[in-house]
Formats: C-alpha cells, structure tokens, sequence
C-alpha cells in the first residue's frame, strides 16, 4: 500500500473549496482534545450539545442537534473522504480509536493524529467502514435515542457532507479511481454488502452524484428554526413559505 504518511503529506489534498478543511486534521500538539468513545457518553454528548444551544438562544432544540451534528459531520467525514480518495489514506475516525478537537461553542473542529502514529494508506472500503459504521452509525443511533431528532434526517446531514467531499475529489487529478468509486457506492446503493438498508443511499435529489447547486435534500435539517441562521434556499425540501410561517 506504499509507505505511511504524516498530517504535513496531506495538505496537498485541501485545495480548491477544499481549502477551508485545510486546519480540520491536526496533529497531537498537547491541546485539549476528546477521546472518539466519550461521544458515546450521554453526558458529554449533552454537555457538548448544550455549549452549542447556549449560542443559539431561542432556537428548536431538535435545529440544534440537527446543526450541532452537521458541523461534526463535516468536520469528520470531509476530511476523512478527501485524505481517502487522494491519497489513500484512512484517518483514525472510528469511535474506538479516534479523537477530535473542540470548538469553544461544543462543535467538533477536526480530527487529531498522533505524531507517533503514521497515517496508514488502506483499501477504501476499510477506510469508509471505520467512517460509517465505526462513527457515524453509533454516533447517530445515540442522537436519534435520546435528543428527540430522527436517525433519518441525521443520516441526510452525514450524506450530505459525504455527498459534497466526494464531488469535491471527484474533479481532482490525484483521486484514486477504485476509491471514488466506492464513495459513490456509498451514496447510491440501496443495500449495503451485509444486505441491510443503506441509510445514505437517496439523501440527495435528483442523486447525490448530480452538481450539488442542482441537488435538494430529501429531509429537511430544520435550520430555519434556529433565529439568525442563513437559510439554505433551494437546497431545502421545504417550500419556502413553510419556512417562512415556522420561523
């Protein structure tokens, strides 16, 4: 698989509207950071969530899990599918292994590694297992149980920022083309290999192969009902006038 490489190898990656995750994979550098199974703890969950709803006042509390868990999301599975699919490289995502540096606001801002762990380049279909069913499958089952969101729409905001980073590398000359097949896979197979229902499969419409200023999410992520919070427009499966009356 080619030798290990270190967070410095990857900034290649972060080019383009990729630029802005440039900061979201950080080396261990002693700053405070949280181990990947405390977010299967309720209660650091909770807390985490409260620092967010505390900048949102007045917000649905149901918006502010649903926003709360985009900002995780992007920061997790942006970076993890760009370091994948060009250079073939599996970030420490699972919940057992990973670890995460916070905002002050609770929000998740990336994914740590350790200087004394190289990153290991691995098959895509290893890396995109410790993503989706080592995190973003315990993760949301935990947020659907207990913060009153549905797993559904949960699952709609991880797809969409898988959607969106895998279009990003798609145009790439470095992305590795058994890997952006996969990540495509992801995104528009109805069954996963186990035989059981792909909660990714049809998030996005008309698909979530198609140019994303074209796409409108299946499920509404509810961020009209946070006060001040920038509308997603078209993007929004909801008419406007809905939004409108709600907020």
């Amino acid at each position: 698989m080619g030798p290990a490489l270190t967070v410095s190898d990857l900034a290649g990656c972060f080019a383009g509207d990729l630029a802005r995750f440039a900061g979201s994979i950080r080396p261990d550098d002693g700053a405070p950071h949280l181990a990947g199974r405390s977010l299967l703890e309720l209660a650091t969950l909770r807390g985490l969530i409260e620092r967010f709803a505390a900048t949102q006042p007045g917000g649905d509390p149901r918006a502010v899990v649903s926003m709360w868990s985009q900002w995780h999301f992007s920061n997790v599975v942006v970076p993890a599918t760009a370091a994948q699919l060009l250079a073939g490289v599996g970030l420490p995502v699972s919940l057992e292994a990973g670890r995460f540096v916070l905002h002050e606001n609770g929000c998740t801002a990336g994914v740590v590694v350790a200087p004394d762990r190289p990153l290991a380049r691995c098959r895509a279909e290893d890396g995109f297992a410790a993503l989706v069913d080592g995190h973003l499958s315990p993760l949301i089952a935990l947020l659907a149980g207990h913060f009153g969101v549905s797993a559904k729409l949960l699952w709609n905001n991880a797809a969409v920022s898988l959607a969106w980073a895998v279009q990003q590398c798609a145009g790439n000359p470095r992305v590795e083309q058994e890997g952006l097949l996969a990540a495509q896979a992801l995104l528009t197979t109805a069954l996963t290999p186990a035989g059981l229902r792909n909660p990714l499969d049809g998030a996005l419409r008309p698909s979530a192969l198609a140019p994303m200023e074209g796409c409108q999410r299946k499920i509404c992520c509810l961020r009209y009902l946070l006060p001040g919070m920038a509308d997603c427009g078209s993007f929004c499966p909801l008419p406007r006038h809905a939004r409108a009356a709600a907020a």
